[in-house]
C-alpha cells in the first residue's frame, strides 16, 4: 500500500533514487509474499491463471531479452545479429585506440561487443521490467480477498486524488497541471489509472443505487431509495469528476482522447453487462438513470475545467502535422527501427539509437520517442515488440472473458478498474511516452494484479479458506451463471 501510495514521489521516480526504491520495495514484497503463500495450502486456491501465466511469461521474456542483449559475443556473432551494433563498439575500439596513442599508452583493447549499445541502460530497464512482474504477483497474491481489494483500491482513489489537490495548490500559477510529475502529459497518464478505478468504484455504488440494486430495496419506502440514489450517485459523480477535471486540466491531448476512448469504452461494456444481467421491467429505469449519470458527471468536468483543454485542441492545425516534433520523431524511430530490427539496440538505449539519424534541426537531445510501442521497437526490435504485444493481448483478453463471467458485482467492477486502466494507457501510449517512468508501470501492474484477483475471487470461497486454513484438500469452486439473461442475476 505505501508503494503504490507513494509511487509518483519524486518526479515518477525517474531519478535513480526513486528507481531503486521501488526495485527494492518491489522484490522485497514479492520475495516475502512467495516465502508466506508457499507454507499456507489456502495459497492453492487461487493459481495465476492460463492467459494471465502466458502475459507474465511474456514480461518476463522482456527481461530475458535484456539479459541476452547484455551478453558479451564475439565479434563474428555480433556482426550477423547486429551489423549496426557491431560497428558501433568498432567505432568505439578506434576510438579508444587513438586516445591511448595519443598519450603514449598504446593501444588498448576494445571493449567486449553486446547488441545493447549501452548496457548500463540495458541492466536498469532490466531491473525494471522484473520489478514490476514482482509488483503484479505481490498484488495478485495479497488481494486475494474483498476487504484487502476495498482498502487497496481506496488508497489508488485517495492518492489520486491527494495529488491532484498538491498539484492544484503547487501549480496555480503555471497554466497546465503536472502534480508530482515534471510533464503534465505524464501526470495525465498516471492519472487514468485512478480514473479508471474511480469508474469501477461509480459503477459498483450505481450498480447498488439503480432500481433494484439495494438490498431490501423493495420493503423500504420510496423516499429511502430516492434518498439512497441520489447520496450515492453524487458521491460517485464527485470521485469520477475531480479525476476527469484534472485530466483536463493537464491540458494533454493524448491523455484527455485515451481517458475519453477508455471510458467511452467501458461504459459500452458496463451498459451491455447491466441489460443482459436485468429483467425486462427495470432496463428502461436503468437506461435513463445510467445515461444521467453520465450527463451530470460530463457536466461537472465542463463546468470545472472550463474551455482551456477545448483550445488546446483547436490551436491544432492538422496542416503542420508533419512538422510537429512527434510526427518526425516517429519517422525518425522507423529509421532507428530498420538499423536493429530483430534484436533491437538494447532496452533502454533509444537515445542512443536515434542520434545518429537526429537532424540538425532537431535541437536538444531525444530520449524518447513519444510513442510507447515504436521505443520498444527501437530498443527491442521485432521480438520486443511481439513479446509487448502477447503481454497486453493476454491481459486484454482475460480481464474480458472473465469479467463477464464473474457473478459478483463488486468483483466484476475492481476487474472493470484494471481493464479501463489498461485500455487507457495503451491508446495514449501511442503518442507518449509513460511507461518510460517507472512510476505509471508499476501503478497500473499493482491494479492490474488486484484485477485479475478479483475477476476469479469468489467471496465464499474466500471466507471458508480464512477460516479452515488447514483443510488441504478441500476444494470450494463456484458455478458459472448461466447465459439466460433473466436468471444471470447480480450478486452483491
Amino acid at each position: 500500500m505505501v508503494l503504490v501510495a507513494t509511487l509518483p514521489v519524486p518526479y515518477g521516480c525517474v531519478l535513480p533514487g526513486g528507481t531503486l526504491k521501488l526495485q527494492v520495495l518491489a522484490f522485497l514484497t514479492a520475495a516475502f509474499v512467495f516465502l508466506d503463500s508457499s507454507g499456507r495450502p489456502d495459497a492453492r486456491l487461487a493459481p495465476l491463471p492460463s492467459p494471465v501465466r502466458f502475459a507474465l511469461a511474456a514480461v518476463l521474456g522482456l527481461s530475458c531479452l535484456a539479459g541476452f542483449q547484455l551478453l558479451p559475443l564475439p565479434d563474428a556473432v555480433i556482426h550477423g545479429l547486429s551489423p549496426v551494433a557491431s560497428e558501433v563498439y568498432r567505432s568505439a575500439g578506434r576510438t579508444l585506440g587513438i586516445l591511448a596513442g595519443s598519450d603514449g599508452s598504446g593501444i588498448t583493447s576494445s571493449p567486449l561487443e553486446r547488441l545493447s549499445i549501452y548496457p548500463t541502460e540495458t541492466i536498469t530497464v532490466g531491473l525494471l521490467t522484473l520489478s514490476y512482474a514482482a509488483i503484479f504477483f505481490s498484488a495478485f497474491r495479497l488481494l486475494r480477498t474483498r476487504p484487502r481489494r476495498r482498502v487497496f483500491f481506496g488508497v489508488v482513489l485517495v492518492s489520486s486524488l491527494a495529488y491532484v489537490a498538491m498539484g492544484v495548490l503547487s501549480d496555480l500559477a503555471e497554466e497546465r497541471l503536472h502534480g508530482p510529475y515534471v510533464n503534465p502529459d505524464h501526470f495525465a497518464g498516471f492519472l487514468e489509472i485512478g480514473l479508471a478505478v474511480a469508474f469501477g468504484f461509480s459503477w459498483t455504488v450505481l450498480s447498488y443505487a439503480l432500481p433494484g440494486g439495494w438490498k431490501g430495496g423493495r420493503a423500504a419506502s420510496k423516499g429511502d431509495r430516492l434518498e439512497q440514489r441520489l447520496v450515492a450517485s453524487a458521491a460517485a459523480i464527485l470521485v469520477w469528476g475531480v479525476l476527469a477535471t484534472a485530466i483536463g486540466l493537464t491540458r494533454s491531448r493524448g491523455g484527455i482522447l485515451a481517458a475519453t476512448g477508455s471510458t467511452v469504452f467501458l461504459l459500452t461494456m458496463s451498459a451491455i453487462s447491466g441489460l443482459r444481467r436485468t429483467d425486462a421491467v427495470r432496463k428502461r429505469e436503468r437506461v435513463v438513470s445510467g445515461a444521467a449519470a453520465v450527463f451530470l458527471g460530463l457536466l461537472f468536468v465542463a463546468a470545472a475545467a472550463g474551455s482551456r483543454p477545448l483550445l488546446r485542441f483547436l490551436q491544432t492545425d492538422p496542416r503542420d502535422l508533419g512538422s510537429d516534433t512527434r510526427v518526425r520523431l516517429w519517422d525518425l524511430s522507423l529509421q532507428a527501427w530498420r538499423r536493429f530490427p530483430v534484436f533491437g539496440s538494447g532496452l533502454g538505449t533509444y537515445r542512443e539509437a536515434i542520434r545518429a539519424l537526429q537532424p540538425r534541426d532537431l535541437v536538444g537531445q531525444v530520449e524518447n520517442a513519444h510513442s510507447d510501442p515504436l521505443q520498444l521497437l527501437v530498443t527491442g526490435g521485432v521480438l520486443g515488440g511481439a513479446l509487448g504485444a502477447l503481454a497486453l493481448g493476454g491481459l486484454l483478453y482475460f480481464l474480458v472473458r472473465n469479467w463477464h463471467h464473474q457473478p459478483h458485482r463488486e468483483e466484476r467492477a475492481f476487474a472493470l478498474a484494471g481493464l479501463g486502466a489498461l485500455v487507457s494507457l495503451a491508446l495514449h501510449g501511442l503518442v507518449e511516452f509513460n511507461f518510460s517512468l517507472p512510476a505509471t508501470p508499476a501503478a497500473l501492474a499493482a491494479v492490474l494484479g488486484a484485477s485479475v484477483a478479483a475477476s476469479i475471487a469468489s467471496p465464499e470461497r474466500d471466507e471458508l479458506a480464512a477460516v479452515l486454513p488447514s483443510v488441504r484438500s478441500t476444494r470450494v469452486t463456484t458455478t458459472r451463471p448461466t447465459s439466460a439473461p433473466v436468471a444471470n442475476v447480480d450478486r452483491p
